[in-house]
């Protein structure tokens, strides 16, 4: 099994954006990830990409 990484951009308010790096072979799993974080940053959104 070969693991890929997600870069995750959380949009803050009146800030920069904040970046994360997780290693990964599930995108459903980066998506539920992404969403608690969110909500634990107090983001107003976040976008995946998968990196390699």
């Amino acid at each position: 099994m070969v693991a890929m990484l997600v870069r995750i951009v959380y949009y803050l308010e009146n800030t920069l954006p904040e970046e994360r790096i997780v290693v990964t072979n599930d995108i459903g799993k980066a998506e539920r990830l992404a969403r608690k974080e969110k909500e634990r940053l107090g983001a107003r959104e976040y976008e995946l990409e998968w990196v390699a």
